[in-house]
C-alpha cells in the first residue's frame, strides 16, 4: 500500500516538474517592421526543451514584464534606442528566486541601436544573442505569441 502511494506521489511530481507549458498559438514566423526610424526589434524565443518546460517564463525588459514566453514561441520587441536590460525567468510566486531567476538573464544590458534587430534564445537554462542566420532557421518553426 505504501509503494503505490509512493509511486502517486512520484509520478504527480513528475508531471509536475516536467509537464510541458506550450504556446497554443497557430501564427507562423513572420518578421516585424520597424515602426519608426528611432527604435530597434528584438525577437526573444523560446526552443522546447525539458529543462524550465512546466512553465512559462516572464519576459522584462527593464524591469517591467512585457510578455510570457512559452515553449516553442518567439515575441517580437520594439524597443527604443539605447541602454536596456532583458529578464528571461521565472513566472509564477512559488518559483520567484529559484534558479531559473537566477540564471536566466543572461543576455543582461544591451545598447539598442536604430534600425538594428536582435536575436535571443533561450534553450533550457541558457539564453544568449545569436546571429541572424541561426535565429531565423529556429524561427521558422515557432509560433508568435505574447502570452499575456
Amino acid at each position: 500500500m505504501k509503494k503505490s502511494y509512493l509511486m502517486i506521489i512520484l509520478f504527480a511530481t513528475g508531471m509536475f516538474l516536467f509537464g510541458c507549458a506550450t504556446t497554443t498559438s497557430q501564427v507562423s514566423f513572420f518578421e516585424e517592421q520597424p515602426k519608426s526610424d528611432h527604435e530597434a526589434i528584438v525577437y526573444i524565443y523560446r526552443l522546447k526543451s525539458i529543462v524550465g518546460a512546466a512553465v512559462p517564463w516572464n519576459v522584462r525588459i527593464d524591469d517591467e514584464v512585457v510578455g510570457v514566453l512559452y515553449q516553442g514561441a518567439y515575441m517580437a520587441l520594439h524597443v527604443s534606442s539605447g541602454a536596456h536590460t532583458i529578464k528571461i525567468g521565472e513566472s509564477f510566486p512559488f518559483i520567484e528566486g529559484a534558479i531559473v531567476e537566477a540564471i536566466a538573464d543572461n543576455p543582461s544590458a544591451f545598447n539598442a541601436k536604430e534600425n538594428e534587430t536582435y536575436y535571443i534564445r533561450s534553450d533550457g537554462f541558457a539564453v544568449n544573442f545569436v546571429t541572424k542566420e541561426k535565429a531565423m532557421t529556429e524561427l521558422s518553426s515557432m509560433k508568435y505569441d505574447m502570452g499575456m
